[in-house]
């Protein structure tokens, strides 16, 4: 079906769905693997009666049977306030009815119960305890999941060990291409030409685990310094001006000689900051290579200086304020004007949305001006993906709830999470809103990460909390591990029929 795209610019003249999880093609000059080129993304879809678009999909009375899905991950829904796919009654909150609304319409046409099995805070630390239940499932053969909503750690298991059905091939009805689903997904989480799990409109989660920086405008102001959206716009927001803006405003408020809660920090850095800050720089831990095989890419000079640059601020405690054992006091100081600048992911907004003092989100900033964009890790730790179980009872039924889901999701959840709740509840200028076009329109899922191969991910937070910063002994001392960890798990891709 033929649409036209608008900038958001256009779009914000009617009324907008913003339809953010679409993703946009990524620069040829990085490592980042681009979507598909023959698919085409909506930055931002108006429903009208001629630019609607609708799922392929024609309806099926499945006789009122129960579409059963598993949500599993190791955030909890009380902490993310996310419930994706249950919603018992409208109560007035915006994405709480979205949901409500979007499940009706699928009810409806399809004659089902959706059903949502919630073990969402039982996948912690990639234990796998959330894969644990598909793996139980597939193996006795019961049915018991129609779909499966997993996290990051434990779907990536599930896929290489077999678990799991390719939704380019094995899903009737499951059109992966078209503007619902994550094209930049699709992309980056392909491997050997196979896509065992993915995420879309359909769900929110990916969009709260993406990361942004948070600032304090009266702080800002207060020391007149450059507005950072107009360095953003004029791609002058890079790593090297950033660190300059952060080294500014550092003080000792109670003037006891000592830096603590009490005091005034440029920055307060969250240690996941690590890796986002190598993803920002247009490098991936992990890529898959022409063969379709993931390879190691994290040991590059680029993804070296970045990390060095950014490591070297975030182990001056006295500019920057550490997150590693600080609790949730941090959220206070960030309130009380202490802290300039905060590395955080979107979900942290929610936390602000009383705040008196004014602040606005931020992308993560470029290695330098001559990169073409600006690049936005998905945390590993806390996003989910839709997946379908190696077994499952009807996989026709599976395939065409799963569409039509994500389909109306577009035009429902989406809109009311960006327009209503972040944009119009949270967000508190229109430059944000900008920011988060920027942030969410160039994502990056780095399957290195969500391997966790070489147990890079904690060594390299390890190295901020230990203040250490040798990027190239660190590397080097787990890239056999890592290698043969990349051998093994391709070597079970090759055999997943």
């Amino acid at each position: 079906m033929m649409h036209t795209k608008k900038s958001l610019a256009a779009a914000c003249a009617l009324l907008t769905l913003f339809a953010a999880s679409c993703g946009t093609d990524q620069p040829s000059d990085t490592v980042i693997t681009d979507a598909n080129p023959n698919v085409e993304s909506t930055a931002a879809v108006t429903e009208t009666e001629s630019t609607r678009l609708y799922d392929n999909v024609e309806n099926k009375d499945y006789g009122g049977t129960t579409f059963d899905i598993l949500t599993a991950g190791n955030w909890d829904n009380e902490w993310t306030e996310i419930y994706d796919f249950c919603a018992e009654e409208e109560n007035g909150e915006p994405i709480n009815d979205a949901v409500f609304q979007r499940n009706m319409t699928i009810e409806e046409r399809f004659n089902v119960k959706i059903n949502e099995i919630n073990n969402m805070g039982n996948s912690v630390g990639g234990t796998g305890k959330g894969a644990k239940f598909i793996e139980t499932s597939v193996m006795a053969s019961d049915n018991a999941y129609d779909a499966s909503l997993m996290g990051a750690y434990d779907v990536s298991t599930l896929a290489y060990r077999g678990y799991l059905m390719d939704l380019l091939s094995d899903v009737p009805n499951l059109d992966v291409t078209q503007p619902w689903w994550d094209q930049k997904a699709n992309a980056d989480l392909r491997v050997m030409n196979k896509l065992f799990y993915t995420t879309g409109d359909i769900s929110t989660i990916d969009n709260d685990c993406t990361f942004c920086i948070l600032f304090n405008k009266n702080l800002l102001n207060a020391h007149d310094m450059e507005n950072p959206y107009e360095m953003v716009k004029n791609n002058t927001w890079t790593i090297d001006n950033f660190i300059a803006m952060a080294s500014q405003l550092s003080t000792d408020l109670n003037g006891d000689s000592k830096y603590d809660e009490n005091d005034l920090y440029g920055l307060c850095v969250w240690q996941d900051s690590m890796m986002g800050m190598i993803n920002a720089a247009g490098g991936m831990f992990s890529t898959v290579g022409k063969d379709g095989k993931i390879e190691l890419t994290l040991n590059t000079e680029r993804n070296q200086s970045m990390f060095e640059k950014w490591i070297a601020l975030a182990n001056n405690h006295n500019i920057a304020y550490s997150l590693v054992h600080s609790g949730d006091h941090i959220e206070v100081m960030f309130a009380n004007d202490q802290v300039l600048f905060y590395t955080r992911y979107l979900c942290i907004i929610k936390k602000y949305r009383d705040m008196d003092t004014d602040f606005g989100i931020l992308p993560y900033p470029k290695f330098d001006s001559s990169q073409e964009e600006y690049y936005s890790t998905v945390a590993p730790y806390g996003c989910s993906f839709i997946c379908v179980p190696a077994v499952v009872e009807d996989i026709d039924m599976t395939g065409r709830i799963l569409e039509a889901m994500a389909c109306e999701s577009m035009y429902t959840v989406t809109p009311a999470y960006y327009d209503i709740t972040l944009e119009g509840k949270m967000i508190r200028d229109n430059e944000s809103a900008e920011m988060l076009d920027i942030i969410l329109g160039n994502r990056v899922f780095d399957l290195g990460q969500f391997y966790q191969i070489g147990g890079y991910n904690e060594e390299i937070m390890n190295l901020y909390r230990n203040k250490k910063n040798d990027f190239v002994s660190m590397y080097t001392k787990f890239e056999k591990k890592a290698l043969k960890k990349l051998d093994d798990i391709n070597e079970a891709f090759s055999a997943v029929d």
